[in-house]
């Protein structure tokens, strides 16, 4: 292992003012940050947004901060600190940034094929192994149950890394290239857009500009059980932000599906994805 590790972290943590939640929202993050520091060698950096000086001892808890690189910002709003996030990894040496929530791991059982294990194996196969793969984000077991597609052909997910284009990024959790590094234009959001849907809209700019977008069906994603920031009416705010997206994207073919709040994306597609791969096996 070099001093340079080809992966980073990136983890937004926003503590909110009451008690109760914040407590909650600090004990999610104090799991997720040793489940990463156990499972893998990926170097964090924490974005600790509404953090107080007591939140920087961590006092009684196992984790080292020493060991972790932070970035102070005042509460602001989630699209800002996932800005702050992206420009963190984008001035970094990292090949990779994997952008997280402060309740996000990856399901790591035997039965759930690759885990934390992909990126160990990433490195060994080098970043060369990948072209054609720019953005990528694990199973979402919300979305399609627990009957994970590797299950389909164990062979192929066994002996491979497996991606398939796909716009469903779930902010959660989600993988970047360091474009800047390659020499290419980087991938941020509007700061402006403060409505539902800003893990789709990155998703969305990054296909408009030219890059990949792709599942990777050999991890799943596992969110810890702490307070939502979301809150209720979920789908009616999904709709409000999704219609703005398709505004905003309509000169590349983005529309809403009728009597829906989910976007019709066959026309974009045609626009914007052009000659590249579909599905990359690895």
């Amino acid at each position: 292992m070099t001093h340079r590790h080809p992966f980073g972290a990136y983890i937004v943590s926003y503590l909110p003012d009451g008690l109760g939640m914040r407590k909650e929202r600090r004990d999610d993050l104090v799991a997720v940050l040793d489940w990463w520091m156990t499972k893998t060698t990926i170097p964090i950096t924490i974005v600790a947004s509404n953090w107080r000086s007591a939140d920087f001892a961590l006092v009684g808890l196992s984790i080292d901060i020493a060991k972790l690189t932070i970035v102070e910002r005042p509460g602001q709003l989630l699209i800002l600190n996932r800005i702050a996030c992206l420009e963190a990894f984008y001035a970094s040496e990292h090949d990779w940034g994997i952008m997280l929530d402060d309740d996000a791991v990856l399901y790591d059982g035997p039965q759930h094929n690759r885990g934390p294990r992909l990126f160990p194996e990433m490195i060994a196969n080098g970043i060369a192994a990948y072209d054609g793969v720019d953005v990528f984000f694990p199973i979402n077991p919300q979305k399609i149950g627990f009957s994970p597609i590797y299950a389909a052909d164990p062979p192929l997910y066994a002996a491979h890394h497996v991606f398939q284009r796909s716009i469903d990024v779930k902010g959660s959790m989600f993988a970047v290239r360091n474009f800047r590094k390659e020499g290419k234009p980087v991938v941020l959001p509007d700061p402006n857009f403060t409505l539902h849907g800003e893990d789709r809209h990155f998703a969305l700019e990054a296909v408009r500009t030219g890059y990949s977008v792709m599942q990777c069906g050999n991890i799943v994603l596992r969110e810890l059980s702490g307070t939502s920031h979301f809150g209720v009416d979920r789908t009616a705010q999904m709709k409000i932000g999704y219609t703005r997206l398709a505004q905003m994207y309509s000169n590349e073919g983005l529309a809403m599906k009728p009597d829906s709040h989910m976007h019709d994306l066959k026309q974009f597609w045609q626009n914007c994805w052009g000659s590249r791969r579909k599905k990359i096996i690895v």
